[in-house]
């Protein structure tokens, strides 16, 4: 708990003590009291700096020497997983060095390697739903202390036998009970693959099911199952969809759309017991279905061996399935979907057996994931192209071109007022209600054609190919734009509650059907102002309505508030966020990222009523020098009066620590005008004792003590 009370001491000019961090165990980091299981709280050390021992799961560079690329993903930053070396339960745990340059080297964490037993020091975080200890860089001694380095005798764990209906509840929702296992090896048997992405970012991604509807992703965070030049096998590829695997080992990882395992070490992924038929290229002959228009589907569909049957299973508005035989010319099949009448939804899958009797069926999650299409007797609007109902999240005319009418909602137009990054996404809806909006990019666009250029409120017909980026449907290769008038009026934003978005897991249509639709949150209170907790920060805070926390994003909006993300948003006329402000209405569009749906605000004007809590006035007068007074009363019970003096506009820090040095409240956090303060603290959720306040002002730094006495 040294490094807050350590910051304090140095700052009164108090010379520096020895005192060492608490040694904990893994498990005091990853258990969660008996009340709370069966939820996903943060650890109960978060925010902590610990020293914790672990047997190393992978090690940090694929050789110190010759081979200095790191295997586990963390962009620059060195990674490792580390187990309880007794096999415990809540025993796994994430180990990451953000800073991996200068003399940040002298860490040596770069040396570890796998089945060493390792004590390190660093501070209990959380990133995405997942647990990991930051490792400090500069301590004394050195945050990574080698306790065995008797390998021969330290194998890798055993891996825990599970079944994937081990990470779901029997009404089929994410099972947090399986926390317990969090970054934990562990191993599936017998498991059937799906979903295998061969190229990009996520290249070596896939997934394994058990047939039964519950499944697992398959992450390419090591380097040894990536594809392409980010992987360390040449011409690595991830198993065939609807290949049988004889097992897959790897780390438990935690999102909020299910859980993610990762293969560490090659031999993590199994042999190929069974290659069935691989089943591509699935396309409809109409894009815009029609009333009882029979439909033509079309398939690419190989095999080691030989195909020896084929068929289309679908079915109408929900109802029986029926199957329809398909025929083949050089390994393109073909099958009829009989025509049906107006208004309805087909929804269809493509089994394909070979002559070994091996099984194929693309998709292979139908449950979910069916392919679909509308038949209607009218022309498509944005609704009918969003609309995802089975929870796959994506579009009947995903990967086919259309034409679509809206009005422009959010245009970049006036970003050059703007400090820091805006997102380029342009954003047009039809109408009102769900599924109602849509993202028009750029990529791939005719060079004639700039919808950069489009404003708000303009009414725009758009051509281009439906496709998705990152779980976000979008309209992109744009080859014609109209812009039918201007200065429209815009939908009216959908007034939706907090925890219907911010409890949502990728693809639920409870928040699916809002995607890119403008939306409001009412009633606000900033819960946390960096909702990824420190040293990250990617200008995410959480606000809440009293039902529940949910994301808002601030880096892609065209407006002045921010939450200090960069460092540099702190100039006059920008406004920095604050915990515990209020909000009377804030709106934006609705987005998904990094496994969370999120707001994203446009506008300033789309922040209603944001106000500061009312513990902190500015009082008359302009004063001549940085001033911090001494609380009154001292001693207090339950509330204090503190006062200071800022004579140049800047960014102000006030906060509270107690004995130990850890933070217990934050009274000021954001840029003022130069003028003299009154700052109220209430202690009343706090206990008897001694307790410092600090403020930071560009290079004033003070430290004054206090008393509760109760």
């Amino acid at each position: 708990m040294r490094t807050k009370f350590l910051f304090l001491i140095l700052m009164l000019g108090i010379t520096s003590f020895a005192q060492e961090y608490p040694l904990v165990t893994i498990q005091d980091i990853q258990l969660v009291p008996d009340s709370l299981q069966g939820a996903d709280p943060p650890s109960p050390l978060l925010g902590d700096t610990v020293r914790v021992q672990g047997l190393v799961l992978v090690r940090p560079v694929i050789d110190p020497d010759t081979n200095r690329r790191v295997i586990i993903s963390a962009g620059a930053r060195w990674s490792i997983y580390i187990q309880d070396p007794n096999g415990g339960l809540w025993g796994g745990l994430n180990v990451i060095q953000h800073d991996t340059v200068g003399a940040a080297q002298g860490t040596f964490f770069d040396l570890v390697d796998t089945v060493q037993i390792v004590e390190f020091t660093g501070k209990v975080s959380e990133f995405n739903t997942s647990t990991q200890l930051d490792l400090i860089t500069a301590p004394q001694p050195l945050p990574v202390d080698i306790i065995d380095d008797n390998q021969d005798n330290n194998p890798r764990p055993v891996p825990i036998e599970l079944e994937l209906s081990d990470l779901f509840t029997p009404g089929g929702g994410y099972n947090f009970e399986a926390e317990k296992y969090e970054e934990m090896y562990v191993i599936f048997r017998n498991v059937i693959t799906s979903d295998r992405v061969t190229t990009g970012g996520s290249g070596g991604n896939f997934k394994i099911n058990d047939g039964q509807g519950h499944f697992a992703f398959i992450y390419n965070q090591s380097r040894y199952f990536k594809t392409g030049s980010a992987g360390e096998i040449p011409g690595y590829q991830p198993p065939l969809d609807g290949s049988f695997l004889s097992y897959l080992r790897g780390i438990v990882t935690t999102r909020t759309d299910g859980y993610w395992i990762v293969p560490v070490y090659p031999g993590d992924v199994g042999e190929v017991l069974v290659a069935p038929p691989l089943i591509s290229n699935i396309r409809r002959n109409i894009v815009e279905v029609g009333p009882n228009e029979s439909v033509e589907i079309s398939a690419l569909i190989k095999d080691d061996v030989s195909v020896s049957d084929a068929k289309i299973f679908y079915s109408v508005n929900g109802g029986p399935r029926d199957s329809a035989a398909m025929t083949t010319l050089d390994s393109i099949y073909t099958g009829q979907i009989p025509g049906v009448p107006d208004s309805a939804l087909v929804d269809f899958y493509i089994k394909s057996t070979d002559n070994l009797g091996n099984v194929a069926i693309n998709p292979s999650d139908t449950l979910r994931s069916n392919y679909f299409y509308l038949v209607l007797n009218r022309p498509i609007k944005i609704s009918d192209v969003q609309y995802s109902p089975f929870g796959g999240g994506f579009s009947s005319f995903h990967n086919y071109r259309i034409s679509i009418t809206g009005v422009v909602t959010a245009d970049t137009v006036g970003s050059v007022n703007r400090t820091g990054a805006v997102a380029n996404r342009i954003i047009m809806q039809d109408g009102e209600g769900p599924w109602s909006a849509i993202w028009l990019s750029a990529l791939f666009s005719s060079a004639s054609i700039d919808v950069y250029d489009l404003n708000l409120g303009d009414n725009v017909t758009v051509r281009g190919l439906i496709a998705e980026d990152f779980n976000v449907t979008r309209i992109d290769s744009i080859t014609d734009l109209t812009v039918n008038s201007s200065n429209n009026p815009v939908p009216e934003a959908e007034i939706l509650l907090s925890v219907t978005i911010g409890s949502a897991v990728n693809n639920e249509v409870v928040a699916e059907q809002w995607e890119s639709v403008l939306a409001s949150f009412e009633n606000l209170t900033i819960t946390d102002v960096n909702a990824d907790g420190p040293p990250s920060n990617f200008g995410e805070l959480f606000v809440n309505d009293g039902s529940g926390n949910v994301r808002v994003e601030l880096q892609d909006g065209n407006h002045f508030y921010h939450n200090n993300w960069d460092g540099v948003n702190l100039i006059p006329g920008n406004i920095e966020i604050v915990d515990s402000a209020t909000i009377n209405k804030l709106t934006g569009y609705l987005y998904f990222s990094f496994s969370f749906y999120k707001l994203v605000p446009r506008y300033n004007s789309d922040f209603e009523g944001y106000q500061e809590p009312l513990s902190v006035k500015q009082e008359p007068g302009y004063p001549d020098e940085y001033y911090l007074s001494q609380n009154y009363p001292n001693p207090f019970n339950p509330s204090t009066t503190i006062f200071y003096s800022i004579p140049r506009a800047g960014n102000v820090v006030l906060k509270i620590y107690n004995i130990l040095g850890q933070e217990a409240a934050t009274l000021v956090n954001q840029f003022q005008p130069a003028g003299n303060y009154k700052a109220t603290f209430d202690a009343t959720s706090l206990t008897s004792g001694v307790y410092f306040y600090s403020i930071r002002a560009e290079n004033f730094v003070q430290v004054k003590k206090m008393i509760l006495v109760k």
